[in-house]
């Protein structure tokens, strides 16, 4: 059907030019360009410019610590993951904030280094279960929808993340 049509559309460019080429029409005179100043490109940025980071797209520095502490205050709100961080106050608290602001802003491409344990190290002896893992997943999803993050960073981030994930979670005994 749109070869059909396409054909025809054809046929009738052909017939019309055809016409002005036998002289039953004036030929329609040239169509001078038209130049429009501002076409919505910014000529401020190279047309070639690299695509910005994760980490600039989440917001910098700035967006990375509100994500976290948005995540901690989720985690804060919830009855079963605020006893896994009971004892994660004061001092403590404050250094696992660095360490998690750090971590994703390394993951995402930003200038931070991460420079606690690994993740296995870290979380050795907490037994964390797939069900907690899966709630503090959703708690940082949660975080980057209150932050106003995209879906596409979020994907990213969180697809990122996901390989901490045989780190961190005890797999339950057979």
């Amino acid at each position: 059907m749109k070869v059909r049509a396409l054909m025809g559309v054809a046929l009738a460019i052909a017939i019309g030019a055809g016409a002005w080429g036998c002289g039953t029409k004036k030929p329609p005179k040239p169509m001078t360009p038209v130049v429009v100043e501002d076409a919505g490109v910014d000529a401020s940025e190279p047309e070639d410019a690299a695509p910005k980071s994760l980490y600039d797209r989440l917001g910098g520095e700035k967006g990375v610590a509100a994500i976290v502490d948005s995540l901690l205050q989720n985690i804060a709100g919830d009855r079963e993951l605020k006893k896994t961080f009971a004892k994660t106050t004061g001092k403590r608290l404050e250094d696992f904030k660095k360490n998690l602001s750090d971590q994703l802003c390394e993951a995402a491409g930003g200038p931070c280094q991460y420079k606690g344990k690994d993740m296995k190290a870290a979380h050795a002896g907490m037994k964390i279960s797939e069900a907690q893992w899966d709630k503090f997943v959703g708690m940082l999803t949660a975080a980057l929808n209150e932050q106003k993050v995209a879906d596409n960073e979020q994907s990213e981030l969180l697809a990122i993340l996901a390989p901490m994930k045989d780190q961190i979670v005890v797999a339950k005994k057979k």
